[in-house]
């Protein structure tokens, strides 16, 4: 037959793993969390520039040449410490290829 103390070890011990457990499992959503976080924040970079693209074909007739042209016309902020940007143009009529990337080791 099994004393109160008995089951106070067991309470103790079963209380424990729960916390750890707890522990664990809010470790990993934090850091799911930040994974997400990171991916819409360069998907909202992403989209800024494509928006800043289309507004210069439509006021200008021609898509930008470059970031940079983005960047002093439109108001386009680029972080190159932070970020990659990739900014194809093929042609003046045809919408350019956006990419952007995280630099690994940036926070």
């Amino acid at each position: 037959m099994k004393t109160p103390a008995g089951y106070r070890v067991n309470a103790q011990v079963i209380l424990g793993s729960l916390t750890l457990i707890y522990f664990a499992a809010s470790c990993l959503g934090v850091s799911s969390y930040r994974g997400k976080l990171e991916r819409s924040e360069t998907e909202a970079i992403k989209r800024s520039i494509e928006k800043a693209a289309i507004q210069c074909y439509a006021l200008e007739g021609h898509y930008p040449p470059n970031l940079r042209y983005l960047e002093e016309n439109y108001g386009v902020r680029i972080d190159e410490a932070k970020y990659h940007y990739e900014y194809s143009v093929f042609a003046s009529n045809i919408r350019p290829y956006v990419n952007v990337i995280k630099k690994v080791g940036t926070k």
